[in-house]
């Protein structure tokens, strides 16, 4: 029998974010993107002046947290409560999930946690740049809305 209280007893097994958690991200993410079309008009969610073309929310450190290239589907949240992105990665990206670490690795970031399940895959990167903390979780649904090639981003600041 394995149950929650038994998990916390068990020595040596620490995990920096518990599997409920991931399956909370993963839902919130994949619901994202499915209401990112509908326009909800919250102001936590940046629209240029193109129809359907999205842009980054004006606080995201763009020069701290590298993304992947690509089309970004889906971008909310600010600095005080962290920003969640989801994007479709170039066609020329064979890998999105890989690519988008590995640009965080190239810049600097250390990878802290790395998690699948059921298809789902989450890493967990930091990175400190310029006396603040960057925690950077970048993952792929099996069956995302926006296609094999999409990833999302959970950014954070400490």
């Amino acid at each position: 029998m394995t149950g929650p209280d038994q998990q916390r007893r068990r020595p040596g097994r620490r995990r920096g974010v518990t599997a409920t958690r991931w399956v909370a991200m993963l839902m919130m993410v994949i619901a994202s993107v499915l209401l990112a079309g509908c326009g909800s008009g919250s102001s936590s969610q940046a629209e240029s002046s193109t129809a359907g073309a999205l842009q980054l929310p004006a606080d995201f450190p763009r020069a701290e947290v590298p993304l992947i290239d690509g089309a970004l589907l889906s971008a909310g949240g600010s600095a005080s409560e962290g920003w969640n992105l989801t994007v479709q990665g170039s066609s020329t990206i064979a890998a999105a999930l890989d690519a988008g670490v590995k640009k965080l690795t190239d810049a600097g970031y250390r990878e802290v946690q790395r998690t699948t399940d059921g298809g789902n895959q989450v890493v967990v990167l930091t990175s400190t740049r310029s006396s603040t903390t960057y925690t950077v979780e970048v993952g792929s649904v099996a069956g995302a809305a926006g296609g094999p090639n999409s990833v999302f981003y959970q950014v954070s600041k400490n």
